[in-house]
């Protein structure tokens, strides 16, 4: 047997949690949700491009009417009174999604989303040809209660948006969904912003002159919406039969009591509460350490937030493609260490009285653009996680529940920030510490909370630079139920290579004398590794477990030829595991991993480790044969594996 390192992968609710711990652990829990009969195999499929078309456009157009609002509603009130016009502005739209939170989980459910999706699209066209109206007409008032609006179409629009996007994408494209949508999100905020702005520049203080400009850009982008919206496939109503909430209080006390209900969900929504609550406190902190920090123009703000949002979309991409085809919460750690890090590294920006100003606003730059990527490894992980563990039935529900979660927490960041600023006169400097200071205890929290999911993504993110592994046949891995993986044992992370690979927990059968140390053996008994060595009492309780975990809907690997290769070739199955098949009813996962023969870590060259690598990185592949129900013989099982032996070699790209 080799020595492994145990990851902290999602596991199913009906999975009876191991070891110690364990109840810490749940927080980690992804559902394996059936497909639905809408979902591609491609990310790139019409409906989700549809989507991603249809929430660019709406971005851009949200941003751009704000930015062309706010800087009217400026001269229209004055400069005496601007701060606390803006503060009206934005509670304008942000309670929407607090009062309308339950009418938006009503309707992701009871109808299908594209349908709501559309509605919203619709409803965006007549609101954008109202906002010019009132901009006419010249009444704040009345521009209040268009951005009111705007707020309502963008709460009732959000939970279809999210809700639907693992309706059209396979679980394993989830979080690279998710990371584009963040991208392409970004990447509106920026255009929106400059487009906004320009528009104010063209139409004059008070926005009338050259109205006709901002018509045709807002109420245009939303008729390019709506259009974008119409290739979105129809997707199944969730709940067809679900009622009507007439009290709304009441019925955001219920959601909140479903979102509850699972402790998994609660922990990721908060997280994502967390999140948004320290990035609207960076946000409306950026413009002031511009212009109090480094002493610089209003014209300056616009390029920091911008480098802070092209960070964001760096980071969710990064996200989707590092989450490798599962939710990867092991990735959250990482951004919030990110997070804390240019937090407090904006805190000692050099100033423009220490250092040139270019040198200053550049170290901000960077900073900034750091704490973007940061946000953007923290956000996409808990979004996928939240649409991917939600109940098919009740995912408007959660998802609503968590933005009124996600809302009130901007709403606080919005108040603690005044406090911040005026009460207790804190420098932008300050705050940026403490952002800093207050995401460490999070950090420290998540770590004690996911520790092996975290070292997991560690090392996989330090050997993909060590290898270039291919997968195949990951799907005939059962998405429920227990499953005995048995693997060919070329090397000495042959271990860690399947627990990496593994869209779902595996509980190791390995041998004592390997998970005895203390930080193997505390990882180990996380996640329920099954210790055995060479006694017969050793060999009949681990037997014992292994079948317990098979029962209880868990999958195990074992390397049946006991002892690594040394010489390259596959040895005689010993027929033990046999013993752990028996009444489980638990099919048999051939595994063959091809290619490690001739790595540091195999007895090629008559040694492990004193050898250079051949290649690098080390190209290897890892195949996933179909299930082997009610296998007899290890002989049997043997062939399987050797099958896909031959089909490695067939497609052989390590020797290439």
């Amino acid at each position: 047997m080799s020595t492994f390192l145990m990851e902290e992968m999602p596991r199913e609710p009906s999975v009876v949690e191991a070891g110690p711990g364990a109840s810490r652990e749940a927080f980690a829990t992804t559902a394996a949700l059936p497909r639905a009969a809408s979902e591609s195999d491609t990310l790139w499929n019409r409906s989700f491009l549809g989507l991603l078309a249809t929430q660019f456009l709406g971005a851009v157009n949200d941003n751009m009417f704000r930015w062309l609002v706010v800087p009217i509603c400026k001269e229209l009130v004055g400069t005496e009174k601007a701060a606390a016009a803006l503060s009206a502005g934005l509670a304008c739209f942000v309670l929407p999604y607090l009062l309308l939170a339950a009418p938006a989980g009503y309707l992701a459910d009871r109808f299908s989303k594209r349908t709501v999706i559309v509605g919203c699209k619709v409803a965006e066209v007549v609101i954008m040809a109202l906002g010019i109206a009132t901009i006419l007409i010249g009444d704040i008032y009345l521009m209040f209660v268009v951005v009111a609006m705007m707020g309502a179409q963008s709460a009732l629009f959000s939970p279809s948006k999210m809700g639907s996007i693992p309706e059209m994408v396979h679980p394993r494209l989830l979080s690279a969904a998710n990371g584009w949508m963040g991208l392409v999100t970004v990447m509106a905020i920026v255009v929106g912003s400059v487009a906004g702005n320009l528009l104010f520049g063209h139409t004059g203080p008070t926005g009338v002159h050259h109205w006709w400009v901002s018509a045709i850009a807002l109420v245009g982008v939303a008729v390019a919406g709506l259009l974008t919206s119409l290739p979105i496939a129809r997707l199944k109503p969730a709940n067809p039969a679900r009622t009507f909430p007439v009290n709304f209080a009441w019925q955001v006390v219920r959601d909140m009591g479903v979102l509850s209900s699972d402790r998994a969900l609660l922990r990721a929504a908060l997280g994502t509460t967390f999140f948004w609550s320290l990035a609207a406190m960076a946000q409306m902190n950026v413009d002031v350490f511009a212009i109090s920090e480094l002493d610089v123009e209003q014209n300056w703000v616009g390029p920091l937030l911008g480098v802070l949002a092209l960070g964001v979309g760096l980071g969710s991409v990064l996200a989707g493609l590092w989450s490798a085809g599962h939710v990867e919460l092991g990735i959250v750690p990482l951004g919030a260490a990110i997070l804390a890090t240019c937090s407090l590294l904006l805190f000692g920006t050099p100033s423009p009285l220490d250092e040139s100003l270019p040198v200053a606003y550049g170290w901000t730059c960077l900073f900034l653009f750091g704490l973007g990527i940061g946000a953007g490894l923290f956000a996409v992980p808990l979004e996928a996680f939240l649409q991917h563990r939600s109940p098919d039935r009740s995912r408007g529900v959660v998802l609503a529940a968590a933005n009124f979660l996600t809302f009130s927490g901007m709403l606080l960041a919005a108040g603690l920030f005044w406090a911040l600023r005026e009460p207790m006169a804190l420098s932008a400097r300050q705050i940026f510490l403490a952002c800093g200071l207050a995401t460490l205890p999070v950090l420290a929290y998540i770590v004690w909370l996911l520790p092996t999911a975290t070292i997991r993504f560690l090392v996989w993110l330090a050997s993909r630079t060590v290898y270039r592994v291919k997968v195949e046949g990951l799907d005939n891995l059962p998405r429920r139920g227990g499953a005995l993986l048995v693997a060919n044992h070329v090397s000495w992370i042959d271990g860690i290579l399947l627990l990496l690979t593994s869209s779902r927990p595996v509980r190791m059968v390995a041998h004592a004398d390997f998970i005895d140390g203390w930080w193997v053996g505390w990882l180990a008994r996380r996640v329920g590794a099954i210790s055995i060595d060479d006694s017969r009492k050793s060999m009949v309780r681990a037997i014992r477990t292994a079948r317990e975990a098979l029962v209880a809907g868990e999958l195990v690997c074992i390397f049946p030829e006991g002892k690594l290769t040394r010489t390259g070739n596959m040895q005689e199955f010993r027929p033990g595991f046999l013993s752990i098949l028996k009444g489980t009813g638990a099919p048999v996962v051939p595994v063959y991993l091809h290619g490690l023969w001739g790595s540091i870590f195999s007895f090629e060259r008559g040694k492990f480790f004193w050898k250079w690598p051949r290649r690098w990185p080390y190209p290897i592949a890892i195949l996933f044969g179909e299930p082997v129900h009610e296998a007899t013989t290890a002989y049997e099982v043997r062939q399987r594996v050797e099958q896909l032996g031959t089909e490695a070699m067939r497609n052989d790209d390590t020797a290439r």
